[in-house]
């Protein structure tokens, strides 16, 4: 059994998998229900959003992590190592993965490259769109965006760092860790930088060629397993660009949206969503951990 540790807001990301016949038994709990078991079955944890979980959760989850450990059982996403998206950015450009880096807010630090834009630790919601090119437009960005509620101590000032695949589309990659198993995830392809769930009819059959052979091949596996060690997470999709042919990583979500098959027109990204399944269902198999009744 698989049991995926969830914030009960976002349990939604990986219901697709109940009852599915991927050859592993899915199970989902929240961090209440975790935290009110007396018994944990056995299982394979994967811990996820931990970004969104404060901090009396974190260290609850971590209590947790470590007794399953202790007790020889299989954990992945250790609450008290895994870091925040900040800690992240900031450590890929340190270690030359990134070439773009990023600041907190309330650092007040100018950085070293324009443009720049703000987006928050801590959620999901994307940055914003705002591009900064001098420090008194940043200054003032900072200012409405904490006008408008947002925590001064939740904002990053994050240099800019996409490229356009062509004129006037930008591509987002994603890459899947679990456990031991790394592959890769089907691209967004959108029409402006910010490519979170991107435009269906912008992309050319030769782009979707290109995305089949990333599917199969995972060409940037290397890169990317680099910022999973760098990030502490066994478990999550890392979402990146790829600027001067160089893996740029944007963030790693360890709560991803598992969306399985999909009723695109095209049969040859149709065959990248089956690839995409094939991959995430081995994975689940290769680390599922048999219940007594299944032993």
């Amino acid at each position: 059994m698989i049991i995926f540790v969830l914030s009960a807001e976002h349990r939604y990301t990986h219901e697709v998998l109940i009852g599915r016949r991927s050859g592993a038994l899915v199970d989902l709990l929240t961090y209440p229900q975790l935290f009110q078991l007396r018994q944990l079955p056995r299982a394979t944890y994967i811990f996820t959003d931990l970004d969104r979980l404060p901090t009396e959760m974190l260290r609850a989850a971590a209590s947790i992590y470590q007794q399953l450990r202790l007790q020889g059982i299989v954990a992945l996403n250790d609450p008290a190592r895994v870091l925040s998206r900040y800690g992240l950015l900031r450590g890929l450009f340190q270690r030359g993965i990134n070439q773009f880096n990023a600041y907190r807010a309330e650092e007040g630090v100018t950085p070293e490259r324009w443009p720049v834009f703000l987006r928050t630790d801590g959620d999901h919601l994307g940055p914003l769109p705002e591009l900064y090119r001098r420090a008194k437009e940043l200054q003032a960005g900072i200012k409405q965006a904490v006008d408008r509620g947002i925590p001064m101590s939740r904002l990053l000032v994050t240099e800019y760092a996409a490229q356009p695949t062509r004129p006037g589309l930008f591509t987002k990659h994603s890459s899947f860790r679990m456990g031991k198993s790394e592959f890769a995830h089907t691209n967004v392809h959108d029409n402006q930088w910010i490519a979170k769930t991107g435009k269906r009819g912008i992309a050319t059959h030769e782009l979707y060629l290109e995305e089949l052979r990333i599917v199969r091949e995972n060409p940037h596996a290397r890169a990317v397993a680099a910022a999973f060690d760098v990030a502490g997470i066994d478990y999550g999709r890392a979402d990146f660009g790829m600027v001067d042919g160089k893996v740029q990583i944007y963030e790693i979500n360890t709560n991803p949206n598992i969306a399985l098959r999909d009723d695109h027109p095209s049969e040859v990204r149709q065959q990248s969503y089956r690839t995409f399944e094939e991959n995430y269902f081995a994975a689940l198999r290769a680390n599922d951990t048999l219940d007594d009744a299944r032993r």
